[in-house]
């Protein structure tokens, strides 16, 4: 009996190890969060170059390149992955399929988070893999999506997304495609808002009570009218301020920032998408260009003749509405620049090049073209100004011409995080 007892045990286990051995336990996604044993290393490591099979599609990312790729790049999808994970390995081709069918649309990359520790833990990865949309260099959406072939459920942000009889690259890439064609992205902290100024040429910025609800629907049905502006919304007053919007502002608050034309304006009317969308057309394309240490060599540069109007930031309202007059008057034809004359950097130098001294306002008619410069004399009204403009696109001022430095072309360049913006009421 006793014999008859170990022979089942036996046979029992014999049976057990045979099918652990044909059928290995599926890995959960809790099993991801623990790092491999020396023995799996071990075995894992004859296979380490499997990331190798997919670089033709798929960029690959360290701590040493991750910074100057995502600032050249707008959209890019990371994956961080572990080369002894199972599920990365096994999500890999499906992530370069992805890459392909994106491609020109945003760049799909992947990251060794199990030997780039630092970029791991600035980005909280706990699992792999983790799939981050960045937006301007800044991680804005997480997949949740299931891996599979069949059907494919997932949930972000709150909205349900159901793809049906898909590949799961068409999921990755669908979604991908979803997360792009949003209309605004957050803003939490004010390092992701100095990130974002070094890429952006012009944006708005929503200072909401909360990051969902209607002020942020108004903010990013407005947007969709204006796919050449991104639009940017946060919660925080320090990002906020960091905007020039007063961190103590009654929200909802927006504002408008003109990098290469040096403004800020602020929007004063009642927060519906309507009203915001008017507000972007007839603020995006200003009429005046503030001339900065940043967009100085554009200036410089641009073929078309230049009306360029020198004045002090205080006290010079009045003139400044009267070259904005002469702007709007001969809207195309010049291109209008307006010069802190006693600012600190650009704006004082600027001057001293043109000849300009004093706290007196001055009107200038500059030739990119052949580096001369034209001054009107007598006072500055609308219809001296508007005349002025008018005969100098004629060619009717060529006797009053001087030769500008060609020093002025050779500004040094500055960060747009770092210059100040005139605020523009």
């Amino acid at each position: 009996m006793e014999k008859t007892r170990t022979l089942l045990l036996l046979l029992t286990s014999s049976i057990i190890l045979f099918k652990l051995y044909l059928f290995p336990p599926t890995q959960s996604h809790e099993d991801l969060k623990a790092e491999p044993d020396e023995l799996e290393l071990t075995n894992l490591n004859n296979n380490h170059t499997w990331p190798l099979l997919y670089a033709k599609d798929v960029v690959s990312l360290n701590g040493k390149n991750f910074s100057e790729f995502m600032g050249k790049n707008r959209n890019v999808m990371v994956m961080f992955y572990a080369n002894w994970c199972y599920w990365s390995k096994k999500l890999a081709p499906e992530f370069a399929a992805a890459a392909k069918m994106l491609k020109g649309e945003a760049e799909l990359v992947m990251v060794d988070a199990y030997l780039e520790r630092d970029l791991a833990k600035e980005y909280n990865i706990l699992a792999y893999p983790t799939l981050y949309l960045f937006v301007a260099g800044v991680r804005q959406f997480q997949f949740f999506g299931e891996r599979t072939r069949d059907i494919v459920d997932f949930v972000v942000d709150g909205i349900a997304v159901s793809y049906k009889s898909l590949n799961s690259w068409d999921v990755i890439s669908a979604w991908v495609r979803e997360k792009m064609t949003l209309g605004t992205y957050s803003i939490t902290t004010t390092d992701e808002a100095e990130r974002i100024l070094t890429v952006e040429s012009k944006l708005v910025l929503g200072f909401l009570h909360d990051l969902e609800g209607m002020e942020s629907e108004e903010l990013a049905a407005a947007s969709k009218l204006h796919s050449d502006v991104n639009f940017y919304q946060t919660t925080s007053a320090d990002v906020a301020e960091f905007f020039h919007i007063h961190p103590k502002s009654k929200r909802p608050a927006l504002i408008f920032l003109h990098l290469e034309a040096g403004k800020a304006t602020p929007f004063r009317h009642q927060f519906t998408r309507l009203a915001i969308a008017n507000f972007v057309t007839h603020t995006k394309h200003p009429l005046v260009v503030t001339l900065t240490i940043h967009n100085a060599e554009f200036v410089f540069q641009d073929p078309r003749k230049q009306l360029w109007l020198f004045a002090p930031a205080y006290g010079s309202d009045k003139v400044i509405l009267t070259f904005e007059e002469v702007a709007k008057a001969l809207k195309g034809k010049l291109l209008h620049v307006y010069v802190e004359m006693n600012s600190e950097g650009v704006g004082r130098r600027v001057s001293q090049e043109f000849g300009v001294s004093g706290n007196a306002p001055r009107v200038i008619a500059y030739s990119a073209r052949d580096a001369k410069k034209y001054v009107l004399n007598g006072e500055l009204t609308l219809s001296s100004i508007k005349s002025f403009g008018e005969e100098f696109l004629e060619d009717k001022l060529l006797n009053q011409s001087d030769q500008i430095s060609e020093t002025i072309l050779k500004l040094p360049s500055q960060s747009r995080a770092s210059y100040q913006l005139r605020t523009h009421e």
